[in-house]
């Protein structure tokens, strides 16, 4: 990923409670050249062991879906917590629920 996840963020995930703070970072060039902003990063063990693994973010204002890579890492920017992350695994979903976590402002 080329950044210190401590950089983006302070949060634990519990199944599919997403709870802490997404930290504002000024400048993220490896998510793309101007990104600036709240941004999440998990990791999805099943994608690590060769599983295919969808992911679509709601009321997304950049990209909204894809698959993950084998590193199974998934780092979606955010504007606001009442967003939900889908993962798919074949049939089946998982929503992570983003409303525990707090969205630092620009200082």
């Amino acid at each position: 990923m080329g950044i210190d996840v401590s950089t983006l963020q302070e949060v634990e995930l519990n199944d599919t409670k997403v709870t802490g703070t997404s930290k504002y970072v000024e400048s993220f060039p490896k998510f793309s050249k101007s990104a600036k902003g709240n941004f999440l990063a998990i990791k999805c063990d099943e994608a690590t062991k060769g599983e295919t693994i969808n992911w679509e973010l709601s009321e997304a204002k950049t990209k909204g879906s894809g698959t993950l890579d084998e590193d199974g890492i998934l780092v979606v920017q955010l504007h606001s917590n009442t967003q939900k992350i889908t993962l798919k695994n074949g049939e089946t979903s998982k929503v992570l629920d983003l409303t525990g976590l707090t969205l630092s402002p620009s200082e």
